[in-house]
């Protein structure tokens, strides 16, 4: 350790120390780390002046003073001393300034004009005082503790650590702790903790405190510093200016604060007393807190939440009560000109309102079943439900771009206003009062308010001015009103309602030099009967629907944009109307497009233009001197030009309606402006200023129509049509009416049809008369050429030589007529004759078209042709290709029938072929061979061994003995196929199949057939369709597919399988077997040792006599009538549910649980199961699971069945 005398200028390195002290003075040194610099230590004042501690130590000591001092990283200044009275000074220094990672302790010392920068740390401790420290960010002042002066008087006195007109900027940190005292500090953005105490010293000393709190008097916090006390210290006499806040944390206290626009918060267990609240000053109650003695002044603010509860609070003029969450307010009172403002989270109940008052809906509050008094103002920015609006109050829906919700609202003469980004749903406007929904068009700016379902009632009012709602109803005496670009959609108007639809604002988008027009609009409006839409001053309508009430458009405004490239002027406009009843006008350099006319006027006044309107049947479109007409479809309705309209495009027609031209024409001609396109049958040009006189004509040449009459004459440019002629009459006020024409038409005659041997024929059977004149009647004139013959028929007239007429009828009248005339040819030798008919009809309308394409061809043929076998038989025999009637004798004849319908006599043993026709063939003897075509060939005989196989057809199979075998192709075929042991196989139809005897087989296709009799054991299997089968004898197989089938199985032993069908089963004798398959059937036995089994499905079993079982499988629904002895029902599945009746009176009756059905392990487990099915019966659950199903005893009570009736296997 080197001790270096004391020096200015001088460095003190690590290791080194220099003591000031005795008077002496230094400048400028610099202490390093590991140096030690002392100043003081005597009864005369040393000095140290600029000096620079960078990593090293100077202890300013009693009679030391350190002035201008630089402390740097990981230097420390410890300025030392000791409070005795009369004694020597402590230590003391200076304009210190301490930098990152520099350290000052005061420790009974004093320090003056510290200024602390980032990182840097002045410690007051043990009475310490310091006085106009400057905290800069980052810096940090601490003030702790105190010590005891050496007096002569007791107690002596307690000097606490003081921090006095401290400066603690933003993010600067002042801590005061331990019994700390901070004096008129200026907390300027920083971060100020006031907290704890120590136990004084002389706290067994009478009027001595048991503790020393921490304090801080005379506070000011601005400009977003924050002052925090808690745990038992004492904040008094602060002053909180804008943007500063004092936190009071449990424990704390704070006393005669004054706040100027900053904010107090107090948490549980806090006490402020004595405060008062000015002006934009808010004073915060989170928690059981205590401010007694709170004054509120003009434009104060109390925010209580967080499980505080004030009651019978008053809220006096332009005061803000704010309800924060977990807040709540009972009782109390908002004068005229006090807010309250409930935030989500808050209670308040039996508030009073004076006239004047605000209440405030916060986000996420919502606020039910309020009513808005006279006076009141209701502002919403949370949700507001059931709110009443009465005369004088007002509810303001959003702010800015804090969007509200209103729903369910009655404007009872008050007002509501719907601002930006909010929504009133479901508002009732009443008399008085008025619903107003606004917004603003500014890029990236929130939407505009909104309204739905709005119900405008007598003398109310709904005004839309840059808003936008929809499903409005206006009921009488309503109205809506749409302005500067507001939007409705939607909207009803009833009788004596009124939409008034005007104005238009602009919108400036980014980046470009000229704004957008936005104009008021209403869209798909419904107006009825009585009710009004108005459209003027640049408004628009799109859509609307006008159901007999009145909708006019008119006017226009300037356009504001000043862009060279749109219209100078905004006019009315409205798109897409349709006008089933009432009235549409426009007029005044208003425009309508796309107009649909149902019924109704649409009247084009001066200056008014309609363009692309459809007229339909029953409407009007009157167009009036000035009125201006575009492009306009007539689709069965009336365009009237009156005289002075004007027509700029074309006029088309689609539908019977009608062009009117009142335009006066005395003489010369005139050429209509407008082409007339898709004019058709039946359409009318009116030209009711054109006068009729005999020998007016319409001719058309090319696509030029020109009307002469007199000395007058009218063209018109005829497009898109196939009409050539027009009728002219005279129309009711003595002009023109042209009607479209066009000649009928004759089509469908056929040449070349052939009958034979002056058979009848229908020879017009598929002739249509078409004319297409609607209204117009036809006669049709029948000229027979060639050979002769006769026509006949209902209706015809003969007028001789072979000419015949149908009198006058409409087109489909006729043509029927015609179908049904019969031709008969004369007779004429061997060979052919043709007869040729011409067809000649007249319309009403004065055109005739004739056809001569229908011709008879009549063959005379001689009778069949006889062909004889030879008597000893063995013989090939050829029929011909016409008709046969061929006898085969002896035995074991083969015969070609060759086609044709022919009657062959086969012979005993014989082979038969007849490749098609409508043959019948007689066979004698056993071992006949039939083959065929299709046709309908019926084949007899027979005494079995006999094989038929035939093709597609309506055959009928008569044959007898035994062993046959019948094939045959898709028909509705009648068999009989022996005596027994026969076999019938068949395609689709409905077969008729009578069996006889045992052993036979029937195997049948789709369709609805029939089979029945039979002496026993016999195989029937049909596919899908409504089949019965009613068979005798016993042993039968009845195999069925889908479809509704009654089957009578026969006398026992028998064995029916049915698919998913809805079948009646009827079972005789005993030891039957029923398997159903997912059917829906009705099972009956009759004696008993019955079996039915389900599969699935839900099906009706029917039992008597004794020993029947019933098995139910799967997912089944079997309902079981027991009328029998001994039934045993074997349950396979726990997913069924089944009823029983009949059960208790059936004591040897059994349940056979297996496959695990309801997860009994016990007969006890069952019959402790069992439960009363609510009416009368008993019920078992087959599970506890979801789908587990059930059995239903459904008469039967828990008393009347015993263990003996279950097994479990």
């Amino acid at each position: 350790m080197t001790v270096i005398p004391p020096a200015s200028g001088v460095t003190i390195h690590n290791g080194d120390t220099m003591d000031v002290s005795y008077g002496a003075s230094v400048d400028s040194t610099t202490i390093e780390t590991g140096g030690l610099q002392t100043v003081g230590g005597s009864f005369s004042t040393s000095t140290a002046t600029h000096t620079v501690i960078a990593g090293g130590e100077q202890d300013v000591i009693l009679d030391g003073v350190a002035s201008y001092t630089t402390i740097n990283q990981g230097g420390i200044q410890r300025v030392t001393g000791e409070f005795v009275h009369e004694g020597p000074t402590p230590g003391a220094v200076d304009h210190t300034t301490i930098n990152g990672g520099g350290e000052q302790d005061i420790d009974t010392g004093t320090a003056t004009t510290t200024t602390v920068n980032s990182g840097g740390v002045q410690n007051v401790t043990n009475g310490g005082s310091a006085s106009g420290t400057i905290v800069n960010s980052g810096g940090v002042l601490k003030v702790s503790g105190e010590t005891i002066e050496t007096a002569p008087v007791y107690p002596p006195p307690v000097i606490q650590s003081v921090a006095t007109a401290a400066t603690i900027n933003d993010q600067g940190e002042f801590d005061v702790t331990g019994g700390g005292t901070a004096v008129n500090t200026i907390v300027n953005g920083g971060v100020m903790t006031v907290s704890g105490s120590i136990p004084d010293p002389f706290a067994n000393v009478p009027g001595q405190p048991a503790v020393d709190a921490s304090t801080a008097t005379g506070t000011t916090v601005k400009d977003f510093g924050t002052l925090t006390v808690s745990n038992g210290a004492l904040v008094s006499g602060t002053i909180l200016q804008i943007f500063g806040t004092l936190n009071v944390n449990a424990g704390g206290t704070a006393t005669g604060t004054i706040i100027d626009g900053g904010t107090i918060q107090l948490s549980a267990g806090a006490t402020a007393t004595n405060t008062t609240v000015n002006q934009y000053g808010a004073l915060i109650v989170l928690g059981n807190a205590d401010f007694s003695g709170t004054v509120f002044n003009a434009n104060s603010i109390l925010e209580i939440g967080g499980g505080t509860i004030e009651n019978g609070f008053t809220a006096a003029n332009s005061m803000t009560l704010q309800v924060l969450d977990g807040g709540v307010l009972n009782n109390s009172t908002v004068s005229a000109g006090a807010t309250l403002i409930l935030e989500a989270g808050s209670t308040q109940s039996n508030t009073t309102f004076q006239s004047g008052a605000t209440l405030v809906a916060d986000y996420g509050y919502t606020a039910n079943g309020f009513t808005v008094s006279n006076g009141m103002f209701f502002k919403v920015y949370g949700t507001a439900t059931n709110t009443t609006i009465s005369t004088g109050g007002q509810q303001i829906v959003g702010l800015a771009d804090l969007g509200g919700t209103a729903t369910n609202t009655v404007i009872n003469g008050g007002e509501q206003d719907v601002g930006l980004a909010s929504t009133a749903s479901y508002t009732t406007i009443n008399t008085g009062g008025i619903q107003r929904v606004t917004g603003i068009y500014m890029h990236d700016m929130p939407g505009p308010g909104r309204a739905d379902h709005t119900t405008v009632n007598n003398g109310g009012e709904q005004d839309v001015d840059t808003g936008y709602v929809t499903s409005t109803t206006v009921n009488a005496g309503g109205v809506q009103n749409l302005t500067n670009g507001g939007f409705a959609g939607g909207t009803i108007v009833k009788s004596g309602g009124v939409i008034n639809a005007s104005g238009e604002t602009i919108y400036y988008p980014p980046g470009g030099p000229y704004g957008a027009v936005i104009r008021s609009e209403i869209d798909s409006a419904v107006v009825g009967s009585g009710g009004q839409l108005h459209v003027t001053g640049a408004g628009i309508a799109k859509n609307a629907t006008i159901n007999g009430g009145v909708m006019t458009v008119s006017g226009s405004i300037a356009d504001p944009t000043n862009n060279p490239g749109v219209p100078a002027v905004d006019a009315s406009a409205a798109s897409g109307t349709i006008l089933n009843s009432g009235s549409l006008s426009v007029s005044n350099s208003g425009i309508l497009t796309s107009t649909t006319l149902n019924g109704g006027t649409l009247d084009v006044l001066d200056q008014g233009t309609a363009n692309a309107s459809t007229i339909h049947l029953g409407a009007i479109e009157l167009v009036e001197a000035g009125g201006i007409v575009g492009a306009t479809t007539i689709g069965g309705g009336t365009l009237d030009l009156k005289a002075g309209a004007v027509s700029d495009d074309a006029i088309t027609f689609s539908g019977q309606g009608t062009l009117k031209i009142e335009q006066k024409l005395t003489s010369g001609s005139s050429t209509f402006a407008s082409q007339v396109k898709g004019i058709s049958l039946g359409d009318q040009i009116d030209l009711s200023g054109l006068s009729y006189t005999s020998g007016a004509t319409a001719t058309v040449s090319g696509s030029t129509l020109t009307v002469s009459s007199g000395t007058a004459s009218e063209t018109f440019t005829l497009a898109d049509t196939s009409v050539t002629r027009f009728g002219i009459t005279k129309d009711g006020s003595g002009g023109i009416l042209l009607t479209a024409a066009a000649l009928p038409s004759i089509a469908g005659a056929i040449s070349g049809q052939t009958t034979s041997n002056e058979a009848a024929i229908n020879p017009f059977a598929t002739v249509t008369i078409t004319d297409p004149n609607a209204g117009a009647t036809d006669s049709l004139i029948i000229t027979l050429a060639g050979a002769a013959g006769i026509l006949s028929g209902t209706g015809l007239i003969s007028l001789g030589n072979g000419i015949y007429e149908l009198a006058a009828t409409s087109a489909d009248k006729l043509t029927a007529e015609l179908h049904a005339l019969t031709f008969v040819a004369s007779p004429h030798g061997d060979g052919s004759a043709t007869t040729t008919f011409t067809l000649s009809d007249t319309s009403s309308v004065g055109l005739t078209v004739s056809d001569a394409h229908t011709s008879v061809i009549d063959t005379h043929q001689a009778g069949p042709t006889t062909i004889n076998g030879p008597a000893s038989g063995y013989a090939t025999i050829e029929g011909t290709t016409g008709n046969d009637i061929i006898h085969a004798y002896g035995m074991f004849n083969i015969i070609h029938s060759n086609g044709g319908n022919d009657t062959i006599y086969a012979g005993l043993y014989g082979t038969v072929d007849v490749p098609s026709g409508d043959s019948t063939v007689h066979l004698e003897g056993f071992g006949n061979r039939v083959t065929g075509g299709d046709g309908n060939v019926t084949v007899t005989g027979s005494t079995g061994a006999t094989m038929m196989t035939l093709g597609n057809g309506n055959d009928t199979i008569d044959a007898g003995g035994y062993g046959n075998i019948i094939t045959l192709g898709n028909g509705n075929n009648i068999v009989h196929p022996g005596d027994g042991a026969s076999t019938t196989t068949a395609g689709n139809g409905n077969n008729q199949v009578t069996l006889s005897g045992f052993g036979n087989t029937v195997v049948l296709g789709n369709g609805n057939d029939l089979v029945t009799g039979g002496g026993g054991a016999n195989s029937v299997t049909l596919g899908d369709g409504n089949n019965t089968v009613n068979l005798g004898g016993m042993v039968n197989q009845i195999t069925v597919g889908s479809g509704t089938n009654t089957i009578i199985a026969g006398n026992g032993a028998d064995n029916v399988v049915a698919g998913a069908g809805h079948d009646t089963i009827t079972l005789g004798g005993v030891a039957n077997h029923v398997v159903l398959n997912g059917s829906t059937a009705n099972v009956t036995n009759q004696i008993g040792l019955d079996v039915m089994t389900a599969n699935g499905g839900s099906d009706q079993f029917n039992f008597v006599g004794f020993g029947n079982q019933a098995i139910i499988n799967g997912a089944a629904h079997v309902n079981i009538s027991d009328h029998s002895s001994g039934l045993t029902v074997s349950v396979n599945s726990s997913n069924q549910f089944d009823t029983i009746s009949g059960f208790g009176n059936d004591p040897l009756g059994v349940i056979d649980l297996g496959n695990g059905a309801g997860n009994y392990h016990s007969v006890a487990d069952i019959m402790s199961a069992l439960r009363s099915d609510g009416h009368g019966g008993t019920l078992l659950a087959l599970g506890s699971a979801p789908s587990a199903g059930s059995l239903d005893f459904v008469d039967t009570a828990i008393s009347q069945l015993h263990a003996s009736n279950f097994v479990i296997v």
